[in-house]
């Protein structure tokens, strides 16, 4: 029995697109990770030309990031799409936060903490927002620096770019956001170790 809801996967116009969905995997090997991670766009998305079939889009994916927020979701006619990857089998791991926009540290170093976890583990992981340039490029950019402390934020930059295409990173906000996460991250470290010290008495 076909695991996924497919009963409103019809387009008034035809059929659905069930072309590969471009997905640029990012080697992470040099890291210990013993899988790459996908970087897309919205799978399933049923928007003006865009027609897509989530269950083909998905295929063989064991968990997904979703950064899109369930506005998002309902504006691109896949607001069940949680529901659907869930009864798929895959594991949804839900980060939303705004188009062009950054997210709190202490949500993205958890969010980065369950990307290493799994990649570690070998998990075949799909990140998306909805055109897979602006909030999964932030994401995937901070990883990479995250996973290795001499790499600077010019060339994961130029990495995803190449990777993704030169829209890749999407708003200033986004760019600065990347610029400074190194010195981010050092503060954060430092204020989760003041934190977590015993009180002298």
């Amino acid at each position: 029995m076909d695991q996924f809801d497919t009963s409103d996967e019809e387009t008034e116009n035809g059929s659905l697109d069930t072309t590969p969905l471009k997905i640029d995997w990012l080697d992470l090997s040099i890291y210990g990770c013993t899988a790459d991670l996908g970087i897309t766009s919205l799978p399933g998305c049923k928007f003006k030309d865009t027609w897509r079939c989530m269950k083909t889009d998905v295929a063989g994916v064991k968990d997904v990031f979703v950064l899109c927020t369930n506005g998002e979701l309902k504006k691109y006619r896949v607001k069940n799409l949680l529901t659907e990857y869930k009864a798929g089998q895959i594991t949804v791991h839900h980060h939303p936060f705004f188009d062009g926009m950054t997210l709190a540290m202490s949500n993205l170093m958890l969010l980065l903490e369950e990307l290493k976890a799994l990649l570690t583990e070998g998990h075949k992981t799909l990140i998306h927002c909805y055109g897979g340039l602006g909030r999964s490029s932030l994401v995937a950019c901070c990883l990479l620096m995250f996973l290795d402390p001499d790499i600077d934020h010019g060339a994961v930059i130029d990495k995803l770019k190449s990777l993704r295409g030169s829209n890749a990173i999407q708003s200033v906000k986004q760019y600065n956001f990347i610029t400074e996460f190194r010195d981010n991250l050092t503060q954060f470290k430092k204020a989760k170790t003041e934190v977590s010290r015993p009180v002298s008495r």
